[in-house]
């Protein structure tokens, strides 16, 4: 039985990794806005999932601030210098150590957390909420709170696989989440309404830990009871870890800031900012984070043996793949917003009021997908070289920036302002980081990663001016004036991506900046063997 399940879940090179993660991503968050659309036609943009939204963040937070914390920029490192530097079991122990504390400690949070939930909730929206809205965000919140222990386990298994570059059990644990959030709003939104989706969570988060452990098992980590709080590897994460999670909390700040301020817009505004969130997340998912989730085991080797050369070509390397797939998604969704919006989301109960106000809050939020995507990278090219804290100070400068002009134009924009905020605050922050890693790593060559930069960008522009071109003619036919408001939205997207698409790689082409090396190292891999 080992043997066959060692066939499958086994170590990969960073390519074909990167190929692997990107597509069980891509699936992932394709799967994402099918629960999106699903969520929409049964809910639209309302109180509901208003209630679910907010249900879901302070959750989701302590997730992202505690859990995601520790294992994106210590965990990885450290168990990687321990497996290089000492013995197995010496490693085994310190991750047991680290996963026994950690999870005690998340747990018992989650469980004072859902107890003192009404009183948060009167804490951090406003008091005086009608006590049925009021009820449904707890109520969501203490299902999502079970959801994130489960996350919790699945993420320091997802770090111990990465660490021994086990990605296919991470790319099939992102399939199993929102299946499960679909099927439960199909089959019981009659039943239980927009808590259907928060069961299905719960669910799905548990099918996730299975997924991951059944592949540990074919690593050589191997579970104890072990409890050494005095371990200096277990100690090491915790400090390093210190920075990022400030950092996570500042991401975190953001939006409990921005539920802050919707909760005085009108209904369903919450509830648009986040359903263009997850638009913006798509190609964020696919060609950012899982180039990153593959790469970093590989940067973090690079430093700890001081190979800045590796370390230096793994990075510019990263760079130009990343803005090769996010420049131009950025550009086209921003110039097809309206009509993805409403292709996606349009009907049942997602008029064309709630279509108008998510694109408009999708335009500026797609323009950030290179600028996030970048972020991770380099992010994740700081924590390599132990350095966690300027991640953080970069962060904080955002964070500032960001909320200081959602608040001001709010008023006017509404949470189009939200997205606006973030594109700027990480505009921000790149041009920071481009610089900080030229100090810190002297290998680092800025003149070839700009000059890339550059000439995708025109590329990318150059494709947004002949789709919008299209675009127009396509708008003032007759032809399409006389059908139906969806067959318009499908025929301008499709007539859209497909002119993009062409146009894009025509012009990459010719200015000489197409990078097909990905394909290229798994078709010639596949190709020897054969």
């Amino acid at each position: 039985m080992k043997k066959n399940r060692s066939s499958i879940f086994k170590s990969q090179q960073a390519g074909v990794a990167a190929l692997f993660v990107t597509i069980a991503t891509l699936l992932s968050t394709v799967l994402g806005l099918v629960r999106n659309k699903v969520m929409a036609h049964y809910f639209g943009a309302s109180i509901d999932t208003d209630i679910y939204n907010y249900g879901t963040t302070i959750p989701d937070m302590l997730q992202q601030v505690l859990i995601m914390g520790v294992t994106a920029s210590s965990f990885i490192p450290i168990f990687s210098e321990y497996l290089a530097q000492k013995s197995t079991d010496e490693a085994n122990k310190m991750a047991s150590s680290f996963l026994n504390m950690t999870m005690v400690f998340f747990a018992g949070l989650c469980v004072l957390t859902g107890i003192f939930m009404p009183q948060i909730t009167d804490v951090w929206l406003k008091p005086g909420l009608p006590e049925d809205q009021k009820n449904g965000i707890v109520l969501i919140a203490r299902v999502f709170l079970a959801t994130q222990v489960a996350f919790a386990l699945s993420k320091i298994y997802s770090g111990i696989l990465q660490t021994h570059k086990h990605f296919i059990a991470y790319a099939l644990a992102l399939l199993v989440y929102n299946p499960s959030i679909i099927l439960g709003m199909i089959l019981f939104h009659e039943d239980y309404g927009i808590y259907s989706a928060a069961y299905g969570a719960l669910i799905g988060g548990c099918l996730v830990v299975l997924v991951n452990w059944i592949d540990i098992r074919g690593t050589d980590y191997r579970y104890s009871f072990d409890w050494n709080w005095r371990d200096q590897g277990a100690k090491q994460i915790y400090l390093l870890a210190i920075p990022n999670i400030l950092n996570m909390a500042l991401l975190q700040l953001v939006f409990l800031v921005y539920s802050k301020i919707s909760i005085n817009m009108p209904e369903g505004s919450y509830s648009a900012f986040k359903y263009a969130f997850d638009f913006e997340s798509f190609p964020v998912s696919i060609f950012g984070i899982s180039f990153v989730t593959a790469i970093f085991p590989f940067l973090a080797e690079n430093a700890s043996k001081k190979n800045f050369v590796n370390y230096n070509y793994n990075v510019q390397n990263s760079i130009r793949q990343i803005l090769y797939l996010t420049l131009p998604a950025g550009v086209g969704m921003a110039v097809l917003s309206n009509e993805i919006i409403g292709l996606v989301l349009g009907g049942g109960k997602f008029g064309i009021e709630q279509t108008n106000l998510t694109a408009s809050i999708l335009f500026f939020f797609a323009m950030v997908v290179p600028l996030e995507s970048l972020w991770y990278l380099f992010a994740r090219a700081f924590y390599a070289i132990k350095d966690t804290w300027t991640p953080f100070w970069f962060r904080l400068i955002g964070t500032a920036v960001n909320l200081s002009i959602s608040y001001i134009f709010s008023q006017t924009m509404g949470p189009t302002a939200f997205s606006l905020g973030l594109l700027i605050a990480f505009s921000i922050q790149i041009i920071l980081f481009v610089v900080g890693l030229k100090r810190k790593v002297p290998e680092f060559e800025l003149r070839k990663p700009l000059m890339d930069a550059a000439k995708l960008l025109a590329c990318s522009l150059l494709m947004a001016i002949a789709v919008m071109m299209v675009n127009y003619v396509l708008t003032n036919t007759e032809w399409m004036l006389s059908k139906s408001l969806r067959a318009q939205y499908l025929t301008r997207a499709g007539v859209g991506i497909t002119i993009g698409v062409v146009v894009y790689l025509g012009l990459t082409v010719v200015f000489k900046c197409a990078d097909f090396s990905v394909i290229n190292r798994v078709l010639n891999r596949i190709l020897k063997r054969t």
